[in-house]
Formats: structure tokens, sequence, C-alpha cells
């Protein structure tokens, strides 16, 4: 939501006022009045029923610590949000342009978000509260709502249209992404997308969205409320379009989630590959057995010894304006420029091979069957058999192939029939021999956030970490860049909290009664989109080494419909 020159007047007066209502205690001794705020949604005289949405903002001279809900006066005892207060700490970059004096609100995060349901009050008139608390205790009522209920209503889905973002300059060539979140009071039946009103495709339902979750905590399904689709632009002739994403319940009933307006540009030599690389992760150090092997290697194979495989996995697709063109030809990796697999085989002529100590599995290959990735891509060229696997020893980069110990780039690369190479991802390695004297990679593991989850605001990260040599300091980095803790200032995490949990299962782990760490993220430095996080533990050695990863999505659009 953009403010424009006619809303500033009158944010302005809405102003959050000192005091309370005669039902709420709330000291206002010492309090300053310099604050402001207003209840945006929903509009006074709104007419609501089911899962009621309730948003604005709130700006203050102390930090904001907690906003609450009422309904024609209840009391705490009564809040319908989850702990008692909203959602807080929303990116409102609107805002803070129309109110520069609170410039140091923590990651221009002013916005709230909350709900309630209907249901639980009657049929009628009723008077909408927000309660604001500052960090002093302090507390402040924006201007009350007035809204209607009417229980009799069957709620019409509701929901955000996430991807395209609006008001941007959208341009499809080859792959459009369509994704948001849908819910109901009842069930969502399907999310239909459009184009220039013709349906297009149905989008995939019960993506992951533990945001939509925490904005509705009582709406059944809000947890899995998310759909994507992705939508092959070359069947679409070069031009304007506009696309409009709707959803029906269980009831027929419909809701739109947006509508936006894109271009196509599809130019064959300007569609390259795309996918993803799923393992591994960011990860600091490789190791590998350098050690001499009793009768040298098996003929043909590469594998040294399978304790020290590093899996390379994901999958890739292409599309092309030429149907015949259309494909990956091959995946092949590179370190420091050089090729080390191809699928294709050892100088392009070899087809996948099977390797006798991983089970004869096949490895180094391209066209493995990904159902999940046809879901997504249906009608894509190869999405059923799109996925790919290598299998590196690391011990035969350092002793057969001459890489020598120390930090390298490994490249995943696609190709397709077009000739045209994508890089799908880059990962710093550190390459060490695995010798008897070396010691074992610390352990540990991130709680938060899980693989996939959508994050946004100042996000608090924790994990735990131990270390036969102890651990000096716990670094979070995202996308291979260090990152500053949002609350503290410092390059590191806070380390040493309580972990019980951890001291039972390692108990010969110095540091294992005092192994969690946390360090909050301010995902408003990051784009919206996806991210790698690494965890680096620096040991008392001073060795730098991983200990947890996790690939999550930033989301910091307000959840405005």
């Amino acid at each position: 939501m953009k403010l424009n020159a006619l809303v500033l007047p009158v944010m302005a007066a809405v102003l959050l006022t000192l005091g309370a209502p005669a039902f709420a205690e709330c000291p206002t001794e010492g309090c300053p009045g310099q604050t402001a705020g207003t209840i945006e949604v929903p509009a006074e005289g709104a007419l609501v029923s089911g899962y009621v949405r309730v948003a604005g903002f709130a700006l203050n001279g102390n930090l904001v610590s907690n906003i609450d809900l009422y309904i024609d006066g209840t009391d705490e005892a009564n809040r319908v949000t989850p702990a008692g207060g909203a959602n807080i700490n929303t990116p409102r970059p609107d805002v803070m342009q129309a109110f520069p004096q609170y410039a140091g609100t923590p990651g221009g995060a002013p916005g709230f978000e909350m709900s309630f349901r209907a249901a639980n009050y009657s049929n009628g008139t009723h008077k909408l509260y927000v309660r604001i608390t500052d960090v002093t205790g302090c507390c402040y009522f924006l201007a009350a709502r007035t809204i209607r209920i009417d229980n009799s209503r069957n709620q019409p889905p509701f929901g955000v249209l996430d991807v395209p973002l609006p008001d941007s300059s959208v341009h499809a060539s080859g792959v459009l992404a369509v994704a948001g979140w849908a819910l109901d009071d009842r069930r969502v039946e399907h999310v239909d997308v459009l184009i220039d009103g013709r349906l297009e495709r149905e989008a995939v339902l019960g993506v992951n969205r533990p945001d939509v979750a925490a904005y509705y905590p009582n709406v059944p399904g809000a947890t899995d409320s998310g759909f994507v689709i992705f939508i092959d632009s070359t069947r679409l002739t070069n031009g304007v379009y506009t696309l409009t994403v709707k959803a029906t319940d269980d009831q027929g009933q419909q809701g739109l989630l947006g509508t936006r307006r894109f271009q196509v540009f599809n130019n064959a030599p300007s569609l390259p590959p795309f996918g993803e690389v799923e393992h591994p992760l960011l990860q600091a150090t490789w190791f590998g057995n350098c050690l001499s092997i009793p009768g040298g290697l098996p003929s043909g194979g590469e594998i040294r010894d399978t304790r020290y495989i590093m899996f390379v996995s994901g999958w890739a697709l292409d599309t092309s304006i030429y149907a015949e063109r259309g494909g990956v030809s091959h995946v092949f990796l590179e370190m420091d420029g050089v090729v080390l697999k191809d699928s294709r085989g050892a100088f392009g002529t070899l087809g996948c091979r099977r390797e006798y100590y991983l089970n004869n599995a096949l490895v180094d290959c391209y066209g493995f069957y990904r159902p999940d990735v046809n879901v997504f891509y249906p009608g894509f060229p190869q999405s059923a058999n799109s996925g790919f696997f290598f299998a590196v020893d690391v011990g035969y980069l350092l002793t057969d192939l001459g890489f020598k110990e120390g930090n390298h780039m490994l490249q995943v690369k696609a190709a397709d029939k077009e000739d045209n190479v994508k890089l799908l991802k880059e990962l710093p390695v550190n390459l060490e021999c695995a010798t008897q004297n070396l010691d074992p990679s610390p352990l540990g593991y991130v709680d938060d956030p899980s693989n996939y989850e959508f994050i946004g605001g100042i996000f608090p990260v924790f994990g735990w970490a131990l270390d036969l040599d102890g651990v000096i300091r716990v670094r979070v980095l995202i996308d291979g860049i260090a990152q500053i803790d949002a609350v503290t200032g410092r390059d590191y995490a806070e380390y040493g909290l309580p972990s019980p949990d951890v001291a039972a299962m390692y108990p010969n782990y110095p540091q294992r009664t005092n192994a969690r760490w946390r360090f909050y993220l301010d995902t408003t430095k990051l784009a919206n989109s996806e991210h790698d996080l690494l965890v680096e533990v620096i040991d008392g050695r001073g060795n730098y080494r991983s200990a947890g990863t996790r690939r999550f999505i930033v989301n910091n659009n307000t959840l405005i419909r």
C-alpha cells in the first residue's frame, strides 16, 4: 500500500491518543505525547464476517512492545490474538517516508497485523479498539472503528497475490511465477490463474506459509495457505497481458486475490535454462581422504572413500519459443573454472555411470524422475524428468586431480539445446584432508528458521553449536556474507544460552550446558527472494566450520489485500 498526497493530511489527524477508554487501565503519567498511528483495516462502518483482519501502523517516541485488540471494551482476558497481542514490526517504508521524525524505528517496521473471528460476537454494531503499549509501560489507544458483524454471510476467500509484485514492471521471458496465499472461513477449493480473462491453470495449493499463520492463528489451514504456479510464457505471443488470480471456496464463493499487468518478451537467445541446486547448501569445509589407497583406485572408479562423498543434486528446466529447441542438454560442475563432472560423461561422449561403491547407483546424470517439479511446472519440456545427481569424492579432487587444500569455488551449470549456459549456483568451499590428527567437525543445528520458511522484519535466528575444542564465536552468513545482529550491533551471535537438551545428548562436549545461540537478523536489508543461511563456528583452534544451514524466503511485503 502506498501513501499519496491525499492520504497524508488524514493520517496526520489520526494520532494516537494519550489515556484510555473507561474500560481499560492505562498509565498516562510522564508519557510522551509524540505518537502517530491509525487503524487502516477494517474501514469505518465495514460489514464483516468470518475472520476479520485488523491492520495499521503505530509510531512512538519509545519503542512499541505490544499491540492489543479490544472488541466492545472486552478486557485483556478476552484478547483474540495469540499471546494477547498483534504481530508487530511489519516493514512499512511508505509510513516511514510520511513520518521521517520516527526514523529510529527498528527496521523501519511500524506496521501491525492481527485478526479475530466474527462468530465470537453477535450480529450488529460493535466497537473495535487497538491499544499500543511502549517499552516504558505507557499506553495509547488508536481512534476506534465501528464495524457491523453479519454472521449469516458466507465469507468469500481472501488473501494476497505476492508474486508478481504490485506496482512493478513485470517482464516474462520463459517463466512467469505466480504465488501468494488464500484463506476462507470454510475451505479454499481452488485458486485459478487467468490471463486476459482466460483460465490458464489452477495453482498448486498447500504451500507452507508460517508467516500467514502468524497473522491468522485461528483460521483453519493458515499454515499451508500458500499457492504457486509457473507459467510458460513462450506459449504467449509478445505483448502486454492482464493477470488475474481468484480463489473459490467449497460453497462456490469467489474472492479476488489480485491483478497484475505484465509484458511477455520471448527472445530465443535470452531464454537460458533455470533450476535449483538443492544439495549441498552453503558449506564451509569439505573433507576428503588424502591417504594412499592400497591397490589404487578400482578400475573406472572415482570413489576413494565413501565417508567423504559430497553429493550435488537438484533440477533444471528450459523452454524455448521453438519447440524443437526447448530442453536441457546437460548439467555440469566446475571448480575454479575446471570442469569436474558432466552429465554427458567424460569428454561429452559417455552417458551416466553406475558407481560400484554406491550400490551401483546412477551418478553424474541428468534426467532423474522429479514428479514434484512436474507439479509446479506442468507442460514444461522435461519437467517430469528434470533431476540431476553428482557424486564427488573430495579426496579424489585433492589427490588425483591436483586441487590444493584451501578455498575454491564450485559452480553448478546447466546448458540447453540452443547452447545457452546458466549458472544455477555458486558455492565457496574449503577443501581439507581428513587425517587422524584433524579435529572433528563441530556439531550444531538451526532451530529457526526452518527450511523454506517465509520470514520478515527483525527475525530471531537461533540454534545450538558444540565443538570439542570449544566454541569461540558463532557467525551468521546470508548468501556467503557475514551479517550484523540488528539488536546488539555485533557481527556474531549471542552464544552461551542454556541448553539442557543438548547437554543430555552430548555429555562429553565442553559448553554443552550453555550451547544455544541467538541472532537477530534484519531481513529488510535482504531482497524478497530465497536466501541461504550458513551458521559458522569459530573453534578453539581458530578453524571456521559449518554448524548448520537453511534456505529461507524473505517476504517483507505487508499482508494487505
